[in-house]
């Protein structure tokens, strides 16, 4: 007569393993792709920032209101739902010199209930004629 010991089974040890690590597994992974989105995210903030920058910051247009709207084109071209609720806000300096372009918004959650924001601005010089 055998008993469960004699073969070799360990009543069901590796099924609890298994899960144990399955769970941890599945965690990371999440991280990982929570952690991608939160980079896209911001990598589209801030190439939606420079984009409005370049295009504000010409020499005969240096406007705020063309920044702006070319910043939020960028985003409705691409960013899809990976930047949610963008804002983007562009001001020309007191003195006309420089531009700075905000873009701010939340990044695509994997986990529900987790909210992340993101924000991204680009600073840069009027173009002028020089004497």
């Amino acid at each position: 007569m055998t008993t469960p010991t004699d073969t070799g089974e360990r009543g069901g040890a590796t099924s609890v393993q298994m899960a144990l690590l399955w769970i941890a597994m599945i965690t990371f992974i999440m991280a990982v792709v929570q952690t991608a989105l939160l980079y896209l995210a911001g990598q589209l903030a801030l190439t939606a920032a420079e984009d409005g920058l370049r295009s504000g910051r010409y020499y005969g247009v240096g406007s705020a209101e063309q920044a702006r709207r070319n910043a939020q084109d960028f985003i409705a071209r691409t960013a899809g739902t990976t930047l949610g609720a963008p804002t983007v806000e562009a001001v020309l300096s007191d003195d006309g010199a420089t531009l700075q372009v905000t873009v701010s918004g939340t990044v695509l959650a994997v986990v529900p209930g987790l909210e992340l924001h993101v924000a991204k601005q680009a600073t840069g010089a009027i173009e002028q004629v020089t004497p």
